[in-house]
């Protein structure tokens, strides 16, 4: 179980190892996830693109990136103003502001250490690795320095290596979605429409969200699960192998679940991510118009956890 710096594409990077799973990650670039691998099956879960690793610039737009990797969104999705003063109105980027800037880490016995300073916002992000068999487990922390209270949204954004026919795992109960975008209007008309889940009924075609759809569909959506979270646990899982991902986390800081499944519309791109989330829909401003953003306290921080394991047999429920 343990860390070594290492390099991923010409940049430098950090992998860890332990029984059962390989981790690679590149802090100079968002200090995202490159790899996640088993050592057993060879499976790679992480979504890897052959776009050139160009040097990130703060500000620019997400899709102009590698448009792969597990990034680290924060303080928002959305590019948005700032909802607290005394920065109201200072402008968060596309995709927010941490997944462009390079973070700082240290390897510290079997633990790695990351962590990153806010642009906007005087925060501090960080982030401590440590390695289980078959799990990578995080811990998260935002320390607010000022005397002012921070709104924010952090979300994961994991974008997987995927097959047709996977399937998506998520606590029982979540059966409505509202939808941020749908590809075409697919699923809704309607600026944030609805609808229930996972089988979807548009005119006589009817669309199980719950399974993924075929790389050359051209269909792309995003949404958000409309009911708050009481189990921290969601997954994916490939029926032909009996191969699962799992996420793990306290559903009382991270209490909100979306979806983004790119089936080809964009860039060519075939991949899906199961997205947990401490805050609702992708604008961190609106969502605190809402009541549902995170917020941290003056001169105080707040933590989560959140785990990805690999697991072998699996239930078609959480």
């Amino acid at each position: 179980m343990q860390w070594r710096e290492s390099i991923y594409r010409g940049v430098p990077s950090v992998v860890g190892e332990s029984a059962g799973l390989r981790v690679e990650l590149v802090p100079g670039r968002g200090g995202k996830v490159v790899s996640f691998s088993s050592r057993v099956t060879g499976k790679e879960w992480v979504f890897q693109t052959d776009v050139p690793l160009e040097p990130l610039r703060y500000g620019m737009n997400w899709d102009d990136g590698d448009r792969g990797g597990w990034d680290e969104m924060f303080p928002t999705i959305l590019a948005c103003p700032c909802p607290d003063e005394p920065w109201r109105g200072n402008e968060f980027p596309d995709h927010g502001e941490v997944w462009s800037l390079p973070w700082s880490y240290a390897i510290e016995g079997e633990q790695l250490r990351m962590w990153v300073h806010g642009v906007k916002v005087p925060y501090v992000l960080s982030k401590t690795y440590t390695l289980q068999p078959g799990r990578l487990c995080t811990r998260y922390e935002v320390r607010n320095p000022t005397p002012f209270a921070f709104s924010y949204l952090w979300c994961a954004h994991n974008l997987l290596a995927i097959e047709p026919g996977m399937k998506v795992l998520v606590p029982h109960g979540l059966d409505t979605v509202q939808y941020q975008y749908s590809h075409r209007d697919r699923l809704t008309d309607d600026a944030y429409g609805r609808s229930v889940y996972p089988i979807v009924q548009r005119g006589s075609a009817a669309v199980d969200l719950s399974v993924m759809e075929e790389a050359a569909c051209g269909h792309a959506e995003k949404y958000w699960f409309e009911r708050a979270l009481t189990e921290g646990k969601a997954g994916v899982v490939d029926p032909v192998t009996g191969e699962a991902l799992w996420y793990t986390f306290d559903s009382n800081a991270v209490p909100y679940l979306a979806v983004w499944a790119n089936y080809g519309a964009f860039n060519g791109d075939y991949t899906f991510a199961l997205e947990p989330a401490t805050g609702y829909l992708d604008d961190v401003y609106m969502a605190k118009v809402m009541n549902k953003a995170a917020s941290v306290a003056p001169y105080s921080r707040n933590e989560w956890f959140f785990d990805i394991s690999i697991q072998r047999r699996t239930e078609d429920a959480v």
